[in-house]
């Protein structure tokens, strides 16, 4: 009997460039390809209603993408689960061998090799990375030392020779966020985000979903994702066209009813590998040789790939599975309140954020940070079930892209491996930067009393629950010699009135 293999795909690894494709296509035996919708998996967490749709409308087209270049796909559609389905193609396939390509969550590669005893499997590369754990753990000067985002990011733009004049940075800086941080003034414009109906095989999906998924949160309405790698190339296509050269000077402008702005909204196609992050960058850097977009923009676009997207993605698998439980800050332990899944609450800005995450599964990095995550820090809600509400509410959110971006980059609560400082903020930042203050119920200039901004109240709480942690941080030194400063009086107002706002059933 002639040797045969299996090549496992999973739905975030939807390429023709996914390694273990390209492994058993070079083998020269049969292989065959084997994707399973599983339901038990879908149900793991509460995925948003739009995550599931992605996912299993990707795998769907792919497998029709397959089919058409020749190869033979067994696929389980609407399955309860993994194990029957394995059981069932390994009885009727006969593999020798199974290949699949690393799995993105920490642990899973065992999880699937558990489902194969009696098989040999070979795990390749993820195709969709560009650094390596080597190069990332040769940046540490110690087993327990950390390594910023910045000198990361630098050792990547070298590998990959993106916007260098031979050893040096083109323009003469490595970072030019500087100048992409301006509010939304006057000179603010934007394009509308090109968007895709759901075609025959989605809107299939989507009834799927509705019917095997029901108590999910999230609308299942109003489809706007790409599910190919042809849309995706098309979405892309429009963002360098029409936002790239504006992307960075605003991109840190929030504003109301404005959940895209000039953001590329590209993140869901790279995480499901429709799109593979050098050829954006690539793109984005020929935008900028030609004239087409402004050096700060394209540099900024540019780090959120090799930058900030690669250097997540080391420090999870670098510290999992410890780091996803991290609680560094002091009463950080409280339940999310009821309004993170409605959106029902008196604060424009975050009702106007969760309406957005509700509909589209989706915010824009600083909404994420600035606002979803602040208000999370400030208040001391649950690190862990806060990084759990942003994986499942986000679409292009997975274990390995929350627990460093909220665990670290939010909440702080990794005691400063990601930030050195927390990114804490008051309603001074939110009213600098967006226009959401402006028609509010709260006043953005108290910071007690019932009409206070919830933000004021909770920053200056935040500071006082953890000012001996601050104390020690020199980045922190300022602030905290302003609040040591502050009457005991106001103290204690500030303390009475973040009772009420930090209480789970309190109306804000």
């Amino acid at each position: 009997m002639s040797e045969s293999v299996t090549v496992w795909i999973t739905g975030d690894q939807c390429s023709m460039n996914n390694t273990a494709l390209l492994a058993a296509a070079e083998s020269q035996r049969k292989p065959r390809v084997l994707m399973i919708e599983s339901i038990k998996r879908g149900g793991k967490i509460k995925y948003h209603k739009k995550k599931l749709i992605l996912i299993y409308s990707v795998m769907r087209h792919f497998a029709e993408e397959l089919r058409n270049a020749g190869w033979q796909v067994d696929y389980y559609k609407e399955h309860p689960d993994f194990e029957s389905a394995v059981q069932d193609h390994l009885e009727k396939n006969k593999p020798t061998e199974v290949i699949f390509m690393e799995q993105s969550e920490f642990g899973a590669n065992e999880k699937l090799k558990r489902l194969l005893p009696d098989r040999k499997v070979t795990i390749t590369r993820h195709c969709n990375f560009i650094s390596t754990a080597k190069e990332f753990e040769d940046l540490h000067k110690t087993k327990d030392s950390r390594v910023t985002m910045e000198r990361f990011y630098r050792l990547m733009r070298k590998k990959t020779n993106l916007l260098m004049d031979g050893d040096n940075p083109t323009g003469g800086d490595w970072n030019f966020d500087k100048e992409n941080r301006q509010p939304p003034g006057k000179d603010f414009k934007f394009e509308a985000l090109r968007t895709f109906p759901p075609d025959e095989i989605t809107q299939a999906v989507i009834k799927m979903v509705d019917e095997n998924f029901s108590d999910h949160p999230g609308d299942s309405g109003d489809w706007i994702y790409a599910v190919t790698r042809a849309d995706a190339l098309k979405a892309a296509k429009d963002f360098f066209d029409k936002r790239l050269d504006e992307f960075g000077p605003h991109q840190d402008s929030m504003l109301h009813g404005e959940p895209f702005l000039n953001h590329s909204v590209l993140s869901p196609y790279v995480n499901t590998c429709l799109l593979h992050p050098l050829e954006l960058c690539k793109e984005a850097e020929r935008r900028y040789i030609g004239n087409a977009a402004r050096l700060a923009s394209v540099e900024g676009f540019i780090r959120q790939l090799i930058g900030w997207r690669e250097f997540v993605w080391r420090v999870y698998w670098r510290l999992m599975p410890e780091y996803k439980q991290r609680n560094h800050l002091k009463d950080a332990q409280l339940k999310l309140p009821e309004f993170f899944t409605t959106g029902d609450t008196k604060m424009r800005c975050m009702r106007d954020s969760i309406e957005t995450v509700i509909k589209h599964g989706y915010a824009h990095h600083i909404v994420r940070l600035m606002l979803l995550g602040n208000f999370a820090m400030i208040a001391g809600y649950d690190p862990q079930e806060t990084d759990l509400w942003f994986e499942e509410m986000f679409v292009d959110g997975y274990d390995w892209v929350m627990v460093p971006n909220v665990i670290g980059m939010a909440l702080h609560a990794d005691g400063g491996y990601i930030g050195t400082k927390p990114y804490a903020a008051s309603a001074n930042y939110i009213n600098k930067m967006s226009d959401f203050c402006k028609k509010c119920e709260y006043n953005q200039k108290e910071s007690t009393g019932d009409n206070a901004c919830p933000f004021n109240t909770l920053y200056w709480h935040f500071l006082l629950r953890n000012e001996e942690t601050f104390s020690q941080n020199h980045r922190m030194a300022l602030i905290m010699k302003g609040l040591a400063g502050k009457p005991e009086s106001w103290k204690k107002e500030i303390a009475d009135r973040a009772k009420y706002l930090r209480d789970p059933g309190s109306k804000i």
